[in-house]
């Protein structure tokens, strides 16, 4: 290397080294502000090809890192080849981690799903920092097993149309069989190391199934693919040709005020709706439930007073849209959980039911969806 390049090296590499975290922390920044410009929707072809690139690309990096610590392999001129695939792999990883949370955050409902998503937030602000760690097979195996199940579990849905409990056990088995092929390489060169309960492999990924399993079940996941664009209570909604007018009472007015009911003003024999617009992939075709419930006072506990269903078909940019809505209301809090027909939660949407017409100053808002 000429020597103006090798003195430009030098200084790039201690200025890199002295600014290593601030550095991570930047590069993390830009790297999910770019992605949160450029990725598209959940279904999106030309996504999900770079995204399986980025898989293709983890499993090969981890290989490569398994023949490098048992001393098979060699590049010429690069005396540590470790240290360039420990880089290679804390990209694949950011970039990986990263889509999953601006994909997942589209889907997610924040009282049920907010655990599992901080742990891909977790994942990914970790990943910066810990490059190091990512020496370990035990770590690189659990990583590659959670982004290969975490992206599976959209794209098999997308790919077949259908969204279920038995669709989502595939995505793990696939990820278990792709993961058990990585660890049975390891294990043939000499990387998997036993202790007196056996290799540790052995146990983390069945843990990693048997938690993602039963966080499915309890509803800790988020329904991806699918995802509420759009969802609010309304005194009047009207078909206007392709389009809903959505019309409700406010006092709020300006850039802050939300765009539906938070305090719905009733009459008895008006009827309240629910509005909502759910994205799904084109191929995929669903019962959406919304599920009315009023708040007990006396008992505290939220009772459901109607359970309405309609069909939902998938491929629509903004989510197909849907309304259902009740005439006979009470006073008090009140609200509509919106979920599939197995019961997986979309969203909630609260308000408050006050009866009569609504006093002093307020607006009459419409907007079309």
């Amino acid at each position: 290397m000429p020597a103006p390049l090798a003195s430009l090296s030098q200084i790039i590499k201690e200025f890199y080294d002295s600014h290593e975290r601030i550095l991570g922390l930047t590069f993390f920044a830009a790297g999910v502000i770019w992605d949160a410009l450029t990725l598209r929707t959940i279904d999106n072809l030309v996504d999900n090809l770079i995204l399986l690139g980025y898989l293709a690309g983890l499993t090969t990096v981890i290989t490569l890192d398994v023949r490098a610590h048992s001393g098979h392999l060699t590049i010429s001129r690069i005396e540590d080849p470790r240290a360039w695939l420990r880089a290679a792999l804390q990209f694949l990883l950011g970039a990986l981690l990263s889509a999953f949370v601006i994909f997942y955050a589209r889907s997610i409902t924040w009282s049920s799903h907010l655990a599992f998503w901080l742990v891909l937030v977790v994942g990914a602000i970790m990943n910066e920092f810990l490059t190091r760690k990512l020496s370990s097979f035990p770590a690189q195996l659990a990583l590659l097993f959670l982004c290969s199940s975490t992206m599976l579990a959209w794209l098999l849905p997308v790919m077949t149309g259908e969204m279920s409990l038995r669709m989502f056990r595939v995505s793990l088995l696939a990820s278990l069989a792709l993961t058990a092929l990585v660890f049975w390489y390891g294990k043939h060169v000499g990387r998997v190391k036993g202790s007196r309960l056996g290799p540790v492999e052995v146990w983390i990924i069945p843990v990693l199934f048997a938690l993602l399993e039963v966080g499915y079940r309890q509803n800790w996941i988020p329904p991806v693919p699918l995802s509420v664009q759009q969802g609010g209570i309304y005194n009047d909604v009207a078909r206007d040709g392709d389009d809903f007018a959505l019309t409700w009472d406010t006092r709020q007015r300006g850039l802050f005020a939300p765009d539906y009911a938070r305090t719905v003003y009733w009459k008895p024999g008006e009827q309240v709706y629910c509005f909502t617009a759910v994205f799904a992939p084109t191929k995929l075709s669903k019962q959406v439930v919304h599920e009315w419930q009023r708040l007990d006072s006396a008992t505290e506990e939220w009772i459901t007073t109607d359970r309405i269903e309609y069909r939902m078909n998938g491929g629509r940019e903004g989510g197909y849209r849907g309304t259902t809505f009740k005439r006979n209301m009470s006073e008090g809090q009140w609200r509509v959980l919106v979920k599939t027909e197995e019961g997986k939660m979309l969203t909630r949407i609260p308000f408050h039911v006050v009866e009569g017409a609504p006093g002093g100053v307020f607006w009459l808002r419409t907007v079309t969806r």
